[in-house]
């Protein structure tokens, strides 16, 4: 449980910067490059994190 903690503050000192970053890139270039650079840099590593734990679990399964 304490990992889950840990991953939790992380996750927040991650979101919070990139977040911060991706709003003010939108606000000096256009809306479509901030949503670009928000995939890419939150939803990308989100859905690689994910794929690795499924396939972590998987192998831990067998």
């Amino acid at each position: 449980m304490g990992m889950l903690y840990v991953a939790f503050f992380a996750a927040i000192l991650y979101l919070v910067p990139v977040t911060l970053l991706c709003r003010r890139v939108a606000n000096k270039t256009t809306a479509r490059t901030g949503w670009a650079m928000a995939f890419l840099l939150i939803a990308l590593p989100v859905i690689l994190l994910t794929i690795g734990a499924m396939i972590d679990a998987a192998r831990a399964a067998t």
